[in-house]
Parts: C-alpha cells; structure tokens; sequence
C-alpha cells in the first residue's frame, strides 16, 4: 500500500522536523492564574539588562550592555517603540550594567572598566547625567565616582551592577559584588574591600576616588552593607524599607531575600542563604559534601571540585561581626531545597518548614514593588521578582526558573517573613522588570534559545483594585468628577485625599485600603 506508506513517511518526517524545531522555537510567558494577561510589546536587544522608569520624563529606559540606552514610547494599539538616546560615546562607560533616576530625573549609571591585558583588575566608574532643563533628553554627564583598580568579580558578572536612589534622594546606593563563589582563594586572591559590599554615595559627589580599603570606606561614610554576595536589584516597598535577592554559589544553598539596612552585615562568605559555607572547615571533602551536585554541574565535576576543596586557610569569621539572616520563607513556591545531612531533595512548605528564601540557582534578578498598592487582592502591596536561571542545578532541584514570583511580606517586631507564589512561568532568561500603575514591563535576554534569540519586552497586566466611588448620595454618581492620588501614600496615621464635582453638594467617598497580611 504505497500511500499508506507515504503518509507514514510524511508523518515521520513532520513530527522529526517538528521535535527539532522545538529547539528554537522561543519561550512563550504563561500565566498561572486567569486575571493575569500577558502580550509582547516589541523586540529587544539580546544584551538588555534594565528598564528602568524617569518619574520627570514619565517614560521607561532600557539599558543594553553595550551601551545603549533607548526610551520605550508605549502606543495607543498596545505595541512599544524604542528609541535610541545615548551611547557609549555620550558617557564613557564601555559595558554599563546599572541604571537609576532619580527624583529630579538625574540618570545614574555604572559600570567597569578594564585596567589591565589579563582582565583581572578594573575600574569602577559612576556617572551622572543631568537634565539640562527639567524633562529634557539632553544631558550634561560628569563622573559622581570612580574606585581605584580592583580584582573585581569578573568570573561570575558580580561587577558594580545595582543602583538605586534612597528615600531622602540624597545619596545613591550602589552593590559591588563578590569576586569569589564562596570566599574561595581564586587568581591568588579572595575578597577586597571594594568587593561583596554596599556602597552609600552622595548623589552631589564629583569625582569621589574610592580606595580598595574597607575600614577606609566605612570612616568616610562610604559603606552601607557588608556580606552582600551579588544583589543585582534594590527595591524599596511602600514603607520605605529596602530589599533586594540575593544569588546563592555553586553549592545547592538557598537563594536570599535581603531586609537591606546601613551597618548590617549579610554573612558573606561565611554564610549564603542561611547555611554554612562549608569551605571554611577543615577538614574538608567536597566529595562528601551532600550539597554539591557535580552531575547537574554544567561545567563537570572536575571544575566544580576545583573551585570547592579542602582549604587551611580560609579566613575565619571575625567575632565582632552578627550576621543578619535572609528573609524565611512559607512557600508554596520556590521553596525546594536539598537536605544538609542526606542530599535528599524536598519541598519545604509541603514539610510545613521554611527556607531562606528560594530554591537555589533560580538567579533571581530584578525586583518591584507595588508601592501604592493598587492591585486586587493577595497582590496588593506585595513584591515581585523575575528569575533568570535555566541551569541544570535547578532542575536537578525539581524545580524551574524563567519566571515571575509574587512575594508578599509579612512584617513582625523585628524581621520579615516572606509567602511566594509563582505568577507566570516559561519566560526566556528575563533579566529587567519595572511597574506602571497595574502593568508590569519584563526584558529578556533570550539566551534560554542562543541559535534562535528572540527577546522581547513583555507587558503583563495585574488585576487593579475595585476603582474609587464618589457621589452626592448613595444612589447618584456624578456624570463629571476627579479624584486624586491620596498624599502621603502610604499613609500612618492620616492622609489628603483632594477631589472634585461638577457642584457643590454633599459627597461620600469610599477608599479601599490594603492590609498587611497575617
């Protein structure tokens, strides 16, 4: 029977073309609840890092590690064009990795800059850029600070990266990450005084020369936290206390969700998402060690234990220093773990436990809050997260990254206790995220599908609280009012609310307010 045959044939072959093809086809985000939606806006460069928004401008950044920096202009049909407005060229950094505004529109960057053939040593660079009016896209740049050259953490990206403007809009908070995996001696050297730190600037600085000496930034104000491994987002909730996650080591330990306060210490290197680092005893056989997974290790077992070895000299934890520990989660997501004596894999909230905070290696990245507490529901108020890892280290965890977490906090006496809920799952390495009104804006940087890239800017629209009522009576709602944002917001113990009608009359407002959860 030829054409039974044929068509045999031409099925084979469809569905071989088709398992191939699965390779490249990219990542499609996919909601896990029914009121969230999702749509791609435009293309972005594979090399996108941040989106960030001016409160001057009222327009969103994209910055590229390359070097380019592009607005997002939003349009009526629900697309996005990106228009490039500054370059390399236009500031002088090479290969810019954090971007800020702050409340007057100032645009903060930073990056590093090599200071020597082998790439061991750099220079870290931060620049400001001026409106030369107030809203303008042209800028007057000069250099707020500039470090003198350091061994930076160029093996695993844990440059100068994150950069955020505190409350006071007076200083510019910057994180310096680790230059190790685990305070490991690597390249004939462990952590420095520029590295694994948080550095406090004033937003007022010109041409401030930081010195590789830590007691010399902590006795010229310099020095906000210590301990920090990589933080590669800040962002402050709506009572103004700072987070920021925190990415684990190669050793299955938990990823952090940082409280983030001046003069804390996080545990770096000693401690890393609540564990011991093991390395510090000795003592040791990573071979033994029931945290380490060689097999899942994309880069094979022999360069994995030459990284985690039995080491003498290994600095030992000063007395003087209490660590703060990361944020304890109750789940239900995001919480696998690997148990300290027997390596099992398990699920912390189905054994009614906590982690701090996350399944290791999810790489999470960036962070927003929802400070006006707009949206419906368990989100209102709450955080949220996108995770970059597609390792195999997470999926030897049982669990999956390449998505988008809400993080509701919880806040007792003296410390915080975070719920996590995966929103949306199947995102393609996003590494960006910002927040206007109830949408939330997420770049990719494709690289889940490196033959293939297709990265994308991603609008996901929350579902907003039940809108504001005003009327002259319970039964008559005015054809024409406005009602305006309530200030301050949030408020304790009282706030303004201005508003509107067409005449004068008697009116009745109904305010929804959010409660913290217990």
């Amino acid at each position: 029977m030829p054409f039974l045959s044929n068509k045999l044939e031409y099925v084979v072959v469809l569905l071989f073309f088709l398992f191939f093809m699965s390779g490249f086809i990219n990542a499609q985000p996919v909601p896990k609840r029914p009121d969230i939606t999702i749509k791609s806006i435009t293309n972005v460069n594979s090399t996108t890092v941040r989106i960030k928004y001016d409160p001057v401008t009222k327009h969103m950044y994209i910055l590229s590690d390359d070097g380019d920096i592009q607005r997002v202009d939003l349009n009526d049909n629900g697309s996005a064009n990106l228009t490039t407005l500054y370059r390399t060229a236009d500031y002088s950094l090479t290969q810019p990795l954090g971007m800020t505004f702050g409340k007057d529109g100032t645009m903060y960057l930073v990056g590093i800059e090599i200071s020597d053939t082998n790439n061991s040593y750099g220079v870290g660079t931060i620049v400001k850029g001026t409106p030369d009016t107030l809203g303008s896209q042209n800028r007057t740049w000069s250099i707020l600070a500039k470090t003198v050259p350091y061994t930076f953490g160029h093996v695993y990206n844990h440059k100068m990266n994150a950069l955020i403007v505190d409350t006071s809009g007076q200083y510019l908070l910057l994180n310096s990450g680790a230059c190790t995996d685990h305070g490991e001696e690597r390249e004939g050297h462990r952590e420095v005084g520029l590295t694994s730190i948080i550095l406090k600037l004033p937003v007022n600085g010109n041409n401030i020369l930081l010195q590789n000496d830590r007691e010399w930034l902590r006795t010229n104000g310099y020095l906000f936290a210590e301990g920090i491994r990589n933080t590669f987002d800040f962002a402050y909730s709506a009572n103004g206390d700072l987070f920021g996650p925190e990415n684990s080591d190669d050793r299955d330990d938990p990823e952090e969700l940082n409280w983030l306060r001046e003069g804390h210490h996080y545990g770096f290197p000693w401690r890393i998402g609540g564990d011991n680092t093991s390395q510090q005893y000795h003592p040791y056989d990573p071979y033994t060690d029931p945290l380490l997974s060689p097999n899942a290790w994309g880069g094979g077992a022999g360069m994995l234990y030459q990284t985690y070895s039995n080491d003498p000299t290994y600095p030992q934890k000063p007395d003087s220093i209490t660590f703060t520990e990361p944020i304890p989660s109750v789940g239900p997501d995001a919480d696998r773990f690997r148990d300290t004596t027997t390596g099992n894999v398990q699920d912390a909230s189905e054994l009614g436990k906590m982690i701090t905070t996350f399944t290791p290696h999810r790489s999470i990245d960036a962070i927003v809050f929802d400070r006006d507490s707009i949206l419906a529901g368990d989100l209102c108020g709450g955080a949220f997260v996108v995770a970059f890892s597609n390792s195999a280290l997470i999926t030897a965890l049982g669990d999956t990254s390449q998505d988008l977490l809400h993080i509701s906090l919880t806040k007792n006496d003296t410390d915080y206790t975070a719920k996590v809920t995966k929103l949306i799952s199947g995102s393609d390495s996003p590494l960006g995220i910002e927040m206007l009104g109830n949408k939330l804006y997420v770049v990719e940087t494709g690289l889940q599908y490196p033959a293939n890239p297709s990265p994308k800017l991603w609008e996901i629209t929350l579902p907003e609280k039940t809108a504001t009522g005003i009327s002259r009576d319970i039964n008559i709602i005015p054809a024409s009012y406005k009602l305006e944002q309530n200030s301050p917001n949030p408020f304790h113990p009282s706030t303004t609310i201005n508003y509107s009608v067409q005449k004068e009359g008697l009116v009745k407002i109904i305010y929804m307010i959010c409660l913290e959860e217990k």
